[in-house]
């Protein structure tokens, strides 16, 4: 598998950022009520990973934003590692 876990391999950083990455999809999948802004503690979070925000980003369209930076990062990582990538969404 990898090294990662302590960040000493050399992909430990694009490890650590699928984390994140899954960390916000996890919040930003939650049910909330339909029309609630995103939280701050969120957008902080999208904002460290990269992700841009506009003035009254949508939880869809956010959504899609970090899984268009999860997969090409998914794709690196599998090259790189022995096991096959489970199935993903």
């Amino acid at each position: 598998m990898y090294a990662g876990a302590g960040g000493s391999d050399l992909f430990g950083s694009r490890w650590r950022e699928l984390h994140l990455l899954d960390s916000v999809l996890d919040q930003l999948t939650r049910p909330a009520i339909a029309g609630t802004s995103v939280p701050a503690s969120v957008k902080d979070q999208l904002r460290s990973v990269g992700v841009p925000l506009g003035r009254a980003p949508r939880r869809e369209e956010l959504i899609a934003k970090v899984w268009g930076r999860k997969r090409p990062l998914m794709r690196q990582l599998d090259a790189f590692d022995d096991d096959p990538m489970p199935p993903c969404a």
